[in-house]
């Protein structure tokens, strides 16, 4: 019989990820495979904006033990993993995807394990050449989150709609566009903006 802490909101999320795992899927992978939209399954979407756990619905878990041959029971008994710092997705400014506000980047690569609070709502930027010069150089890390709310004086990241990339100080935010101060300052048009990302960690090389 099973008991009741299979049932909780980490123990179903973990579930997931570990049938993923086990078919060699990511958990995006997995969602596809199932029929749902890829983000279905982010570490972004396990926690609402207000901070209450999300559950992912009947009919999803559903559809997942379908599209993979699984029955509830060995679902609901797969080996938890093994207690590690929160894993985040970890992409190089050679990354060329879009980011939803809400969402994480289906990545690429290796996930990066960082033990901060809140983990599972941030990624890593690995700095490559010198997309993030003169703020960063070719191989640091950053930590960043896109759904923090940014601030004049906080050191931002930001992802341009043709590929490109910026990093700084945010000195102004206005409705038109981002200023970076700096000893390079910059004035990025907002409708040029895919995305901004506020740095809360960096790993310099």
């Amino acid at each position: 019989m099973l008991s009741r802490d299979r049932l909780t909101h980490d123990r179903i999320w973990a579930a997931i990820d570990g049938l993923a795992r086990r078919h060699g899927l990511s958990p995006s992978a997995l969602a596809r495979r199932a029929g749902l939209d890829a983000t279905s399954f982010n570490r972004s979407k396990r926690v609402g904006p207000d901070g209450r756990r999300r559950w992912p619905s009947t009919e999803s878990i559903a559809k997942v033990l379908d599209a993979t041959g699984t029955d509830l029971t060995t679902f609901l008994t797969l080996p938890l993993p093994d207690a590690t710092p929160d894993a985040m997705p970890r992409i190089t400014t050679a990354w060329a995807g879009a980011l939803g506000p809400a969402d994480l980047p289906e990545a690429p690569g290796e996930d990066f394990a960082f033990p901060g609070p809140d983990a599972d709502r941030c990624f890593a930027v690995a700095a490559e050449g010198d997309a993030l010069a003169p703020a960063y150089r070719d191989g640091d890390l950053l930590v960043v989150s896109a759904t923090e709310p940014v601030r004049p004086g906080d050191r931002v990241v930001l992802h341009l709609a043709d590929g490109g990339w910026a990093a700084g100080e945010l000195a102004q935010r206005s409705a038109r566009s981002t200023y970076l101060a700096g000893t390079e300052p910059r004035r990025v048009a907002n409708a040029d903006l895919a995305w901004i990302a506020r740095v809360l960690w960096v790993r310099l090389c």
